[in-house]
């Protein structure tokens, strides 16, 4: 199931809600991640061929038939991978554009790395209103009614509105106005909620030169291996959006979605799905669950949160010993 789908899904069953907010990427990541996890997992069975794709990387798994689930959990060792890891080196992340003007009562600002895109998000109550800076083309997240041209700042724009989405209360709409910057990057600004159109478009021809910085990471890493670089950030913990993911340059160029290896805070308590067949240990003293055929290692954090950590196994084949150093060296604030 694509990310399309499983938000398409997750729309479906909040509009039966009595009161449902507006389902947008960030409030329903969270859940598609949690989702993905779940599936893959109970598809352990199936997903014996990411074997293969680590077979040549020395992984803990040859014996996995034979080894009997330790009783307490067995303390993990520090993994020694054969090639040295890096400190993260990449540049604080910013949205690289300072808004002249900013509609009121929009709450504050936060920033979220997409891959090669920024993203500018406010939020209060049930009214979101959003800006998206880079080269990869934004997407609406919200079918329109009607679509016409505009101008922002001298460029050709393109205007979408709808008079009702899921999730929409009485007297709000969806607003987005999208165009290409004079150095060939998308732009688009999203708005859900009281704000007409001159509104969104007066709030999108003020974006002018400077920068609003992301802030704190939500999650802090000691050492990434070789050749990642930040591919995802987002700190909206009241969302469940707390996640920091590290790729190749390639997905990071391509990618808008969480992709990489990755490490999320979940709003949700330890519990091991032990019909997955999961390898149980603990790490830094606290309880874990190891999945080492769908790529998932797991850490209570106490207090009803999860420290997860995922990868493609096929597109990074990490070791066991690997994937607990990288947990080992994740920060949760």
């Amino acid at each position: 199931m694509s990310l399309e789908d499983d938000l398409r899904v997750t729309l479906r069953d909040r509009a039966a809600e009595p009161v449902p907010q507006p389902d947008l990427w960030h409030t329903v990541s969270a859940g598609v991640r949690r989702d993905r996890r779940r599936r893959a997992a109970l598809a352990g069975g199936a997903a014996a061929v990411a074997l293969a794709a680590v077979a040549s990387v020395p992984v803990i798994l040859a014996n996995r038939a034979d080894r009997v689930m330790p009783t307490p959990p067995a303390t993990a060792p520090t993994g020694s991978p054969a090639v040295d890891w890096a400190w993260p080196s990449w540049p604080e992340p910013a949205f690289p554009r300072k808004p002249g003007w900013v509609p009121p009562g929009v709450g504050q600002p936060s920033v979220t790395v997409m891959g090669a895109n920024v993203l500018l998000h406010y939020e209060r109550a049930s009214s979101i209103l959003e800006a998206e800076i880079g080269p990869l083309e934004p997407e609406w997240e919200t079918e329109g009614e009607e679509e016409h041209g505009a101008d922002v700042g001298g460029r050709e724009a393109t205007v979408r509105t709808a008079s009702f989405y899921d999730g929409a209360r009485a007297g709000e709409q969806f607003v987005g106005v999208r165009w290409r910057t004079a150095d060939g990057d998308w732009a688009q600004v999203r708005s859900w909620g009281e704000r007409d159109e001159q509104e969104v478009l007066k709030f999108a021809r003020h974006l002018s030169a400077g920068s609003v910085p992301a802030g704190p990471a939500p999650v802090t890493l000691a050492v990434v291996p070789p050749g990642l670089n930040l591919q995802h950030q987002s700190a909206l913990p009241d969302q469940g959006g707390v996640s920091l993911c590290v790729a190749t340059p390639e997905t990071v160029a391509s990618e808008r979605q969480p992709s990489g290896l990755c490490a999320d805070v979940l709003e949700e308590p330890f519990d091991p799905m032990e019909e997955a067949g999961p390898e149980l240990l603990t790490i830094g003293g606290r309880p874990a669950a190891f999945y080492p055929e769908t790529g998932r290692l797991e850490v209570d954090r106490g207090g009803g949160r999860v420290l997860a950590i995922s990868w493609d196994p096929e597109r990074l084949p990490l070791s066991r010993a690997e994937a607990i150093r990288f947990a080992e060296g994740v920060t949760v604030p």
